[in-house]
């Protein structure tokens, strides 16, 4: 379980009577093998239920018990029964009541994080159970960025299902931040993504498709179809800001930015494809994205969702990192191997 520990240095603004549960905060010492901890771990695993943990969520969502009780289908009365019981368990006050209805304390923030997460993963392993028991052989857990979603695995899929009909294949999309600890925990099989900066030693990564940033606009902008632009032809443009923390959004940092002190944008940064759409209709649009997703959109041509400005060899630093997959040194399920064998033949 999740245990948390304050900042040292850490306290509540003067004045501020919510910034920490009333009841003590706990001491600023590491928790790293605290007997406490594993007496409290043994208490959960004996004493606790599923039950509890769905309430602690919707007790945190709701902020009320009679809420709470009323969308898990309880009485009010068996609702604060499990509350009690597992604040019994734990020896800790999980939630304290106040004005509105009622707040989770320090500890009850710790648990219900905690409890998000197992959650979140049973209803994933219920999902992989309930196509092994519709006829699935076999499972695989796969993590993505977008653009290896659609440049990649959208290919790999079709072929793969081709000789393997059976196989359940659970994909989660999001960021590799957010993925590659799911990876590296055991939830994940792989994880299709750019190559990260720093791999524990278990884990490789293979690269499988060479990528670029291009500049897209919609097929009305009046610069498409044009040759060998120059950047500064799109001093007037308007840009569509890639999302944070990925690969094009430092290329429009470093290179496009100072080349164009005074570009414009809108006041959104996404990579959402139909988002990306609707905001390049608007005058002078334009949007920094990685070759690997507009190439792998069909179809192709004047009926294709976004255009890609022709400009001249070298008028911004456009190479990105490969996309490819992490994947375990030693422990790769052999499915796994299967689809990756199906790729390099092309």
């Amino acid at each position: 379980m999740a245990r948390v520990v304050a900042p040292a240095g850490f306290s509540p603004k003067m004045g501020d009577r919510h910034s920490l549960p009333r009841e003590r905060a706990p001491p600023l010492f590491p928790t790293e093998n605290c007997p406490e901890g594993k007496v409290l771990f043994s208490r959960l695993a004996k004493q606790g239920r599923l039950r509890q943990l769905q309430l602690l969520l919707a007790l945190a969502q709701c902020g009320s018990i009679v809420r709470a009780a009323a969308h898990l289908h309880m009485s009010q009365s068996a609702a604060t029964q499990a509350l009690a019981e597992l604040e019994r368990v734990l020896d800790m006050r999980l939630f304290e009541r106040h004005a509105r209805g009622m707040r989770p304390t320090l500890a009850g923030q710790a648990l219900t994080d905690a409890a998000r997460g197992v959650m979140s993963e049973l209803e994933e392993a219920a999902q992989t159970l309930a196509a092994i028991r519709m006829g699935a052989s076999a499972a695989l857990r796969l993590g993505t960025i977008p653009s290896a979603a659609q440049a990649i695995l959208a290919q790999l899929l079709t072929r793969f299902y081709c000789e393997h009909p059976l196989v359940h294949i659970d994909v989660q999309e999001g960021s590799a931040t957010r993925l590659l600890p799911q990876l590296i925990g055991g939830g994940l099989d792989a994880l299709f993504c750019r190559q990260p900066g720093l791999l524990p030693e278990a884990f490789l990564f293979e690269p499988l498709l060479d990528d670029e940033a291009v500049i897209v606009a919609s097929h009305a902008h009046p610069l498409v179809g044009q040759q060998q632009l120059r950047l500064a032809e799109l001093g007037c443009a308007r840009w569509v800001l890639p999302s944070a923390n990925i690969a094009v959004r430092d290329i429009f940092e470093r290179d496009i930015l100072s080349r164009l002190p005074d570009a414009q944008w809108f006041p959104v940064a996404t990579m959402s494809l139909s988002v990306l759409e609707g905001l390049l209709s608007q005058p002078q649009a334009v949007a920094l994205m990685p070759r690997s997703i507009v190439a792998g959109m069909e179809p192709q041509g004047r009926s294709a969702r976004f255009a890609v400005l022709d400009l001249q060899t070298g008028s911004f630093q456009s190479a990105l990192p490969p996309l490819g997959v992490v994947l375990g040194r030693e422990a790769t399920p052999q499915l796994l191997k299967e689809m990756l064998k199906l790729w390099r033949a092309g």
